[in-house]
């Protein structure tokens, strides 16, 4: 605040005030200001900063002459004379430095699919904008998913699309949180974006401080807020800050923080089908699919169907038929049938492009992008994690029952895993694992016991349920008879009238054995 030459008494703000019929000290409360600020701007003793001035003008809606803020301007006190006699000479206040009109962040990503284009989510992506820009009211939406199903493709292209950027005519920010993120310097930056002046910088000390810096300067602004990679609800809810014509998109990897922030807004990404995997391919490495199409399809069902695989795969795959060879090509495609290969399999991205829950100095890959889910992890469910890989991965599924007995976990192992984003519910008492995070978790399953509980576990369940086989389930038996005991399970499993079921779902198979091994 500076000191003025007492110009008179601010009647246009005074009157403002009083019109509405708020007091001084809420006024200063709603911009931040010390009460007393208001009593001496609205004498005329000091002048507002041109901080709380922009403050001002976003409160009553009003701009800086139509409230006094400008001394010249200002309505003359009742006693002119005794004005006059004290010879006034008015202090002409500096200018506030101008908010851009329209605020696209520089650090919104480029979208990355380039010429390949978008594949299997145009129907998402049109309900996305439909929600976006059909509402004339603050909206909360969340994509929520497994870590490389896309979520933050898709807030990409929704962030560069035209009608969504004419819908939010005042702009578009972008802010990347991951596992670790310096909210407050985040908030900085976007401070810095919306015009905050560098002098009230230092005096924002706090996160409170600067939610209710940035939300008087965005005001009435009509702009889309995007919040990346949310590992916690807290983070995210920092960045809610916007007024009644803003609207938020938040990513992350955990379902209950996609419920937390959007409610009825949350949207859960799912991994491609087969034939969206095989045209993903087609269109990086068109020469490979071309030469080998039952191969390309054998890999999409490796990887579940999971967008960032198949692409690093996809690009691995045209890199290695840059020279037309179908030796080179062959030998590249069997070697992404070792799970390890795929998992190593590094994808180089330009500094800009690196997601916020990598370090800095870690390459993109599969296993990278897995793994820092897996040290979110406590010890407990890490290890649940592992023993799990021992059931096969979906479309397959299990019991809860089971999945206890080869974690040998507590039931809440199971729900710290599902809110994690590493294991999916399957219908009630059954759950499922992605090929990837299955493939991640049997790389690191050091403990052989688990395959031990699962043998005792399902010859107990076989002997108990002989002669009832439709107590009996392939996807929980799989692993049981590919490991050990082959002989006690295979009279009961064989026999001509054992209608198994397949994946939990009513699809059933004769015989286990042909299917599991």
């Amino acid at each position: 605040m500076r000191k003025s030459a007492h110009p008179g008494p601010n009647l246009r703000l005074k009157n403002e005030r009083e019109l509405r019929g708020w007091s001084q000290k809420y006024v200063a409360d709603q911009i931040g200001a010390d009460h007393y600020y208001l009593s001496r701007w609205e004498r005329g003793t000091a002048s507002p900063s041109p901080y709380y001035r922009r403050k001002l003008c976003t409160l009553f809606g009003k701009d800086a002459r139509e409230l006094g803020l400008i001394a010249g301007d200002r309505d003359e006190p009742e006693d002119s004379s005794a004005a006059d006699s004290q010879q006034v000479v008015p202090v002409q206040p500096l200018a506030a430095p101008p908010i851009p009109d329209t605020i696209y962040d520089p650090t919104i990503p480029l979208p990355a699919a380039g010429a390949v284009g978008l594949v299997g989510r145009h129907d998402m992506l049109r309900r996305l904008k439909q929600r976006l820009c059909n509402h004339t009211s603050v909206v909360l939406t969340a994509l929520n998913g497994l870590p490389g199903v896309g979520k933050t493709t898709l807030a990409v292209i929704l962030a560069h699309d035209q009608d969504v950027r004419d819908h939010f005519s005042d702009g578009v920010l972008w802010s990347g949180l991951g596992p670790h993120p310096n909210v407050p310097a985040l908030l900085g930056r976007w401070g810095t974006l919306l015009g905050l002046a560098s002098t009230e910088v230092n005096s924002l000390t706090s996160i409170e401080s600067w939610v209710q810096a940035l939300h008087t300067l965005l005001g009435d602004r009509r702009m889309l807020l995007v919040i990346d990679d949310a590992w916690e609800i807290d983070d995210a809810l920092a960045f809610k800050i916007g007024g009644p014509h803003c609207a938020y998109l938040v990513t992350t990897r955990f379902p209950h923080i996609a419920l937390r922030f959007a409610s009825e807004g949350a949207t859960l990404v799912r991994e491609l089908s087969e034939d969206e995997g095989v045209e993903l391919l087609a269109r990086l490495a068109p020469e490979v699919v071309a030469q080998d199409s039952e191969a390309a399809r054998v890999l999409v069902q490796s990887v579940g169907g999971l967008p960032l695989a198949l692409t690093i795969i996809g690009k691995y795959l045209r890199l290695q038929s840059h020279s037309g060879q179908p030796r080179r090509i062959r030998a590249a495609i069997e070697r992404l049938q070792n799970v390890e290969e795929r998992l190593r399999l590094v994808e180089p991205q330009a500094f800009l492009e690196k997601s916020p829950s990598l370090p800095v100095e870690t390459p993109m890959s599969l296993s990278a992008v897995i793994e820092v889910g897996d040290h979110y992890l406590d010890e407990q469910a890490r290890a649940g994690l592992r023993a799990l890989a021992v059931f096969p991965a979906k479309p397959n599924s299990f019991s809860e029952e089971a999945a206890l007995a080869i974690s040998n976990g507590p039931v809440e192992m199971l729900d710290r895993l599902t809110d994690a984003g590493m294991l999916e519910g399957s219908g009630p008492e059954r759950y499922t694992l992605h090929q990837t995070i299955a493939d991640y978790a049997k790389a690191h399953l050091n403990d052989v016991s688990a395959y031990h509980r699962m043998v005792g576990y399902f010859v107990h369940y076989v002997e108990l349920h002989e002669g009832d086989y439709d107590a009996l389930n392939l996807s929980d038996l799989a692993n049981a008879v590919r490991h050990r005991h082959r002989d006690r399970l295979s009279h009961v499993i064989n026999a001509p009238t054992c209608p198994l079921i397949g994946d939990g779902q009513g699809n059933r198979s004769s015989n286990i054995l042909h299917v599991s091994m």
